[in-house]
């Protein structure tokens, strides 16, 4: 039996107790920040980047009602941009997978296109989150055809901490289990 959407058997599966709801949704840039900070007023949601970096859509996953995540990306025609990740990790109330529904979400809109992103972590070391992002496929030495000028952008703001992927690597499947 496979769960790619949960990604494993959850103990409510096991005990037959009544399965959370969770969407993902689109929704305008102030309202996922709006909804963010309604239900996760400990973690406020800020965004201050330069304006090349502005993204035209917005996404929330939501479980029971409460937002747990929240992403952007924009559709530029042969390519795209992701960015605006915040999402509860593991150890909180309904945390835990969002990151990465998120993000295959966010490659489902883009499909086909390569995606370039910026990599700044809020809630685990900056080197985990590099990390976890190369193994998921985005790397810095093939642009893909993403216009030169464009990646400037990302190398000035980030340094190294940025990456392009068309898609999700093999080793980001091993790695979140679903093998």
């Amino acid at each position: 039996m496979v769960f790619l959407k949960r990604g494993s058997i959850s103990s409510k599966q096991i005990s037959g107790e009544e399965m959370a709801d969770i969407k993902i949704k689109e929704v305008s840039k102030d309202d996922a920040f709006f909804m963010w900070n309604r239900d996760n007023p400990d973690d406020p949601f800020v965004r201050n980047l330069p304006s090349w970096y502005d993204l035209d859509n917005w996404v929330v996953r939501v479980n029971d009602g409460e937002v747990v995540g929240v992403a952007g990306y924009s559709d530029k025609g042969d390519y795209g941009i992701l960015g605006g990740m915040k999402a509860r990790s593991k150890d909180k109330p309904k945390g835990g997978g969002n990151w990465k529904a998120l993000l295959e979400y966010r490659r489902d809109k883009l499909a086909g296109k390569p995606k370039i992103l910026g990599l700044a972590s809020s809630k685990i070391p900056q080197s985990t989150w590099v990390k976890m992002n190369r193994n998921a496929g985005f790397q810095t030495d093939d642009l893909m055809g993403i216009p030169e000028d464009v990646v400037d952008n990302f190398r000035q703001q980030y340094g190294d901490d940025w990456g392009i992927s068309k898609s999700l690597s093999w080793r980001f499947y091993i790695m979140e289990g679903y093998f």
